[in-house]
């Protein structure tokens, strides 16, 4: 299982994402940061030399590449969880927590280095631009797991505030799913929770492919999945 952070620029995901990964004692990953070592330049460069959909392809293949591994906290761009395949392949890894902020706490942030920022720079109202984006971007948002507003948290915070909202989904092993299925069920309220494991991983398929093919039939239901890597003790042992 990752967690994912997503959300628009400026609302805090590298800085929570590294505070949370340390608390887990997980991997950090950076999604522009790999674009970035991958195609040798910055991304502000990409999207002005080769253009947003190169951008969003380069950003596809880095989210198919990154999603393979397991235990990490994974920050995306603020783009990344619009775009319909990166979206997908996001929700399959693990939940996501999508962190917002106030237009005006978002140009705060981000406004000493808007030449980092290829949807804000020369803008003429970078305000406006960012509440337009903010509105074209909302129904994507909505299909996160949580969301949290960082407006008046600090990082510390913040990543508490995360750490409350996704602790029963940390287990490591059945037994503390069954202790704290209460909790759990509380994040899905209003829909049906599917528990899996690894059996449902068919000979010669991927964890990908079969949680992608289960969301897909389960979808129309509203259904949650929920995952459990292959515990040490057996199920059997209930």
């Amino acid at each position: 299982m990752n967690i994912i952070l997503t959300g628009f620029m400026g609302t805090g995901k590298s800085t929570v994402g590294k505070r949370l990964a340390k608390r887990l004692s997980w991997t950090f990953v950076d999604v522009d940061r790999l674009i970035e070592t991958s195609a040798k330049m910055p991304v502000a460069r990409i999207f002005a030399e080769r253009g947003e959909a190169v951008f969003r392809r380069l950003e596809r293949r880095a989210i198919g590449r990154v999603i393979r591994a397991h235990e990490q906290v994974i920050a995306t761009g603020g783009g990344a969880f619009v775009d319909p395949q990166s979206r997908a392949k996001l929700r399959v890894s693990g939940p996501v927590i999508c962190l917002t902020a106030r237009p005006q706490v978002i140009l705060a942030r981000v406004g000493r280095r808007l030449d980092a920022r290829p949807l804000l720079v020369g803008h003429p109202s970078p305000l406006g631009r960012i509440r337009a984006l903010l509105a074209q971007r909302a129904a994507a948002y909505a299909h996160a797991d949580l969301t949290i507003d960082t407006s008046s948290l600090s990082v510390d915070e913040a990543v508490e505030r995360v750490w409350e909202k996704l602790s029963p989904c940390l287990c490591r092993s059945w037994r503390y799913f069954l202790d704290h299925v209460g909790e759990l069920s509380e994040r899905y309220s209003g829909k049906y929770v599917v528990v899996v494991d690894d059996h449902i991983v068919g000979s010669g398929d991927t964890q990908l492919a079969a949680y992608q093919r289960a969301e897909s039939r389960l979808a129309k239901k509203d259904a949650g999945i929920y995952y459990i890597p292959l515990p040490e003790e057996s199920l059997t042992a209930l």
